[in-house]
Order: structure tokens, then sequence, then C-alpha cells
């Protein structure tokens, strides 16, 4: 029996949900040879051939696919989408998409990003901000507002439209906690003090102001004032707030209290955020299992890439043409230095096709070698796919005394650094990456697990749960790609 465009629908759809898309695309295009005029086939074969990073082929099949159907509304908007994670101009294609379908808002959350991406920035926020006074409870807006003013380097004015909501809307709580927790998230902890006590006169001692303060005060140095409101507040409602109450009681050496808090949550939703507060508190408690989590041979890897195959010199050529136009995320560890916005490794120059397929096949190689599956690990519980799929990418630029915090990555399964620039005559350890130690705020004497030297074509993989960061240096570019690797 033929296969008709209901089956390669359904075909398609179920590839795209467990990772068998190489598959279900050679058949839809066997398929399109001989039915080259049916849009709805184009526009699933389009969506794999995305998955596979094929996305000049992808932009073809949209593009086949409207001129049998001009002005298609989901169609628009796919190739938008698709054009802006190629990395190519996109806004026009959001215009058109937005005219099509004005009350979607991810659509104009689209064309936002595509105006920042061709440098009409200050467009990008201005149409935002016009569209937030319009929809003031919009919280995507909102939240890519405050993103989009850090980029530009106005972090001061990331909340003005939150603020200007709340002036006509005091009652709106949940925008109110979302301003609060854009300020704990960029770690600007008095302004987020000081709205959690505006926050709490105004609409009562709610635990979802109470939780903030109290995270505040600790962040603060403040823990005899935290644990005040901490302890009246019971269990941990959620994993958040389970991360939060952990962070006190090791910062206030007490960790037997901090591993209590994090281990009924390390089998429920959200466990990605609490798994390295238990890989810390089972360190300083002697727990064995610290050892199982974080301490086991072949969890992380170093791997010394061969510059030509990289394209090494162009791909740095690129990549500073890209940070020319980037900033710094309001919520991200960058200290003195630059991050690119966007998927990096969806883009389409030859550079990034290039460096991705490499890149690619180490993740695989790494992943083959892990330790034996193990259901309770984080790491070693996942499927391991033939094919690894990047969930997340960006490269970072690194100038004079410029570090990374440390930090972890909840939305990965495991994370990256590639080196494409490193300054010369770094002294001993200086910009060196530090895996498995711990954040500095929280003043806790733990060796990392590993150090590894910054060289130029060197490749580093570990669970993106692991702490990590990197060490300042005095003076040249430090330059990378990083990338997480997505759960299956």
């Amino acid at each position: 029996m033929s296969d008709t465009p209901p089956d390669l629908a359904a075909l398609a759809e179920r590839a795209l949900g467990s990772g068998d898309e190489e598959q279900a695309e050679r058949r839809l295009s066997d398929w399109l040879r001989s039915h080259p005029g049916d849009a709805t086939v184009l526009h699933w074969a389009a969506m794999l051939r995305r998955a596979l990073d094929r996305r000049d082929d992808a932009i073809a099949a949209l593009e086949q696919a409207l001129r049998l159907v001009p002005g298609n509304p989901g169609l628009v908007h796919a190739l938008a989408h698709v054009t802006l994670e190629a990395g190519r101009p996109a806004s026009r294609l959001f215009e058109q998409a937005v005219q099509l379908s004005p009350a979607k808002a991810e659509i104009r959350l689209g064309l936002a990003s595509a105006r920042f991406a061709e440098g009409d920035k200050e467009r990008a926020l201005s149409e935002l901000d016009a569209m937030l006074a319009a929809n003031h409870g919009w919280d995507e807006g909102h939240r890519q507002f405050a993103q989009l003013s850090a980029l530009m380097g106005r972090g001061e004015e990331a909340l003005a439209t939150i603020e200007r909501t709340l002036q006509h809307y005091p009652e709106a709580d949940r925008l109110r906690v979302l301003g609060i927790n854009l300020l704990m998230e960029a770690e600007r902890h008095a302004e987020a003090l000081e709205a959690t006590r505006q926050a709490i006169a105004l609409r009562g001692a709610h635990a979802a102001y109470r939780l903030p303060q109290a995270a505040a005060l600790d962040e603060l140095g403040r823990s005899e004032e935290a644990k005040v409101i901490f302890e009246p507040m019971g269990a941990p409602a959620d994993a958040g707030h389970a991360v939060w109450r952990a962070r006190h009681w090791l910062r206030t050496g007490e960790p037997s209290r901090a591993a209590a808090e994090v281990e009924p949550w390390l089998a429920a939703t959200g466990a990605e955020g609490v798994w390295p507060y238990a890989a810390l508190a089972w360190r300083l408690t002697g727990d064995p299992r610290a050892e199982w989590l974080d301490g086991q041979a072949g969890l992380h890897k170093v791997v010394d890439l061969d510059p030509e195959e990289i394209g090494l010199e162009p791909l740095r050529a690129l990549l500073r043409r890209l940070h020319a136009g980037s900033g710094r995320f309001l919520d991200q560890s960058v200290r003195g230095g630059t991050q690119t916005e966007g998927a990096l490794l969806a883009r389409t120059e030859p550079e990034i096709a290039r460096v991705r397929e490499v890149l690619r096949r180490e993740v695989a190689s790494f992943m083959a070698q892990l330790p034996p599956s193990d259901a309770a690990h984080p790491m070693l519980s996942q499927v391991r796919v033939q094919r690894p799929r990047f969930a997340g990418s960006w490269s970072v630029r690194l100038g004079e005394a410029g570090f990374h915090t440390a930090h972890h990555h909840p939305q990965g399964w495991i994370s990256s650094a590639l080196y494409v620039s490193v300054p010369e005559g770094l002294g001993e350890e200086e910009g060196c990456l530090d895996l498995g130690g711990a954040p500095g705020e929280l003043g806790l004497t733990i060796a990392p697990r590993r150090t590894v030297e910054p060289r130029p074509a060197r490749l580093v993989l570990f669970p993106s749960w692991m702490w990590h960061g990197t060490r300042p240096f005095d003076a040249g570019e430090r330059m990378t790609i990083a990338f997480d690797i997505a759960r299956a």
C-alpha cells in the first residue's frame, strides 16, 4: 500500500518526537520526487530537515510549499523561524507572518529577535515596548524586553515595561513576581530585596514574595535574617524553593541540612537544577554518593581537535564579526565579555556547518565511551542516541580580566567548551576551566574535579549539571563555542 500525505505527516511527527528523523526524511523525500505538489508533506519534510540541521534544504522546501499555497500563515511563520535560525535576514518574513496571524505572540517575539539580529536594535526594543503597552500581561514579551535591554548595555532599563505596568495595575502579582525573579537571575539582589519589601507592603506577605525576600537576603550575606524567613515557610513547595534553602544551608555551614532539602527532589520534575547542590552537599559530608555522581572516570572528556579540520582561522573571523553586535545577557555567567544571541550551531555559514559536524561526531564518541547506563544517575540514565541533538549553542568572547562565574546548565544533558581563541602567554592556571568545584558566592572550599588548560581547538565535554567556571586572565582574547546536547 502506497503512502498518503496523512501517513507521511504521522510518520514525520513520530520521528520528530523519537529522534529518528533521518529515515523519515528519506521516505518523505522519495515520495516528493513523484508528488512535488503537496504543500503539507513539503512542510513536514522541512521540519525534519531542520531537526537534521539541514536548514538550507528546509528553507527550500518551505519556499516550494509557499509557491503552491501563497500566504499560508503556518508556512510563512515556519519559513521566518527557520530563516532566523539559519542566521539570515528574516524580519520581512516575520512582518508578513504578523500580518497573517496578528494575535500570535510568538511571532512578535520572533520579529523582535530578527530585527535585533539585523542590527535594528532600537526598533526591536521600541516595538516590544509599544506591544507591551497594549498587552501588559504578556510575560514573555516583558522577559524578552529585559533581555534585549541587557544585550544592548541598558540593563538599568530592563524592567521598564514591568514597572510601568505595575503603576497602572498594582494587583498584577504574577508580573510583579516575574520582575523580582528577573532581578534575582541578574544577581541584582539588593534591588530584588527592595522589590520584595515593596510588594509585601502593598500586597501582603505571600510566599511568592517571602521566598525571594529570604533568598535575596541570603545572597547579600544577611543569612541570619534570611533564616528567620526561611524556617517558618516549612518544607519546600517545589524544586526551586529547595535550591534556595540548600544554598542557605551550604552558605551557613550545614551541608547535611542542604542534602536533606534537595534529596526528595532528585527524581522530580526540575531535578536538573537540583543535582548540582546534591553534588556539593554530598562532597562536604563525605557521602559516598558524591563519587558516584560526579567522581566517576569517563564523565568528562578533553580532546584536542585538528585546527584544519574545524577551519579554526575562518571560524575565528566569523565569530568576531558576530560578537561585534553582541552583549551580555541579563541572566548569564559572563563577566567582562559578550555572548552571541540565537542558536549559533543552527546557522548555515560554511564555517559553522564545518565545525558543527565535527562537534557532533565527537559528542557521539563521548557518549559511546560513557560508563554503563544507570537508571538513577542524572547523566548515565539518558538514552544514548546515534545522532546527538543540540539543545542550545552560542559563543562567548572574554577580554581583559574576563571570566565565567561557576554555573550549570539545567536545560542540557552534555555541555561543552570549544576554545577558538586563547590569549598568548597565560600565567599558570589563568583562563583555566574548572569542572566540579563550587560557586564562589557560597564560600565553600571544594576543589574542582578537574582543571583544564585552555588551548586553541581544544574541546571539553562534561555533564550539564556539573558546576563549571573559568578563571580570569590579565589580557588578550578568550573566545569559545559552547553548546548543550539535548536529553533524549
